[in-house]
């Protein structure tokens, strides 16, 4: 299984060690690739929407985006990492995450991300889990990923070696629950989502004098014409 795992903090500290208990609980034979926010994208979205009328490939940050968008697309499981911080994700996550807004169901969303699963891990001292998760999951969705899961965790502690055996047996058992399941169908929620942002494209298309890049996008698909971007159950 191909896992690419995108860490939001280069700290080696309590995600990092929940992460390591989850990819261990995977068992061993899985080809991972991993990245580290900031290092693998020091920089933050400047607002220039090349992304929105061409593609990542002219960000002007692509020596970033476009290797690990397509680590991405390569991926079977996808693995989000992030503590939380002030009741978010971190700030360098979000960075990450912004360059890809033209990856969203609203946009130009990517074939193979509706057959992918995804994994958020987080945690926190004590509240505020949900939130940085969701900040995560809001992009997951909208990219069409059909699963999503979040492990989460109170620590009660800022340091590892501190934090209770009882709580990192919860973590454990809780990685555990996890398994990875094989060709996917997309939860309704992202079934509904698709189909509004196909009613949407026609509908915009109506109002202009030509094809937006978003829409093209659609029509090569074939999603404008009843075709979807999942594998039909047999």
């Amino acid at each position: 299984m191909n896992i690419t795992v995108i860490n939001g903090t280069e700290i080696k500290g309590c995600t990092f060690a929940m992460k390591e208990i989850f990819l261990h609980t995977l068992g061993d034979g899985h080809n991972v690739i991993e990245y580290f926010c900031p290092r693998d994208c020091p920089v933050f979205c400047n607002g220039c929407k090349a992304c929105f009328f061409e593609d990542i490939s002219v960000c002007p940050h692509s020596e970033y985006t476009v290797p690990i968008w397509e680590s991405i697309l390569a991926a079977d499981l996808l693995v989000f990492t992030s503590p939380t911080y002030v009741f978010h994700v971190t700030a360098q996550m979000k960075a990450l995450l912004d360059h890809y807004g033209t990856k969203w169901m609203a946009h130009s969303p990517e074939k193979p991300m509706f057959s992918k699963q995804a994994v958020i891990i987080t945690n926190a001292i004590g509240q505020g889990m949900g939130k940085t998760a969701k900040d995560i999951k809001d992009s997951l969705d909208f990219w069409g990923v059909a699963r999503t899961y979040v492990i989460k965790q109170g620590l009660f502690s800022a340091d590892w070696d501190e934090v209770s055996d009882k709580r990192k047996a919860k973590i454990r058992n809780k990685c555990e629950r996890f398994k990875f399941k094989q060709n996917v169908q997309p939860r309704f929620k992202i079934k509904f989502f698709f189909f509004i942002m196909k009613m949407s494209q026609k509908m915009i298309n109506k109002n202009l004098s030509g094809p937006t890049k978003d829409y093209k996008h659609w029509q090569e698909n074939g999603w404008l014409d009843g075709k979807k971007p999942w594998r039909n159950r047999r």
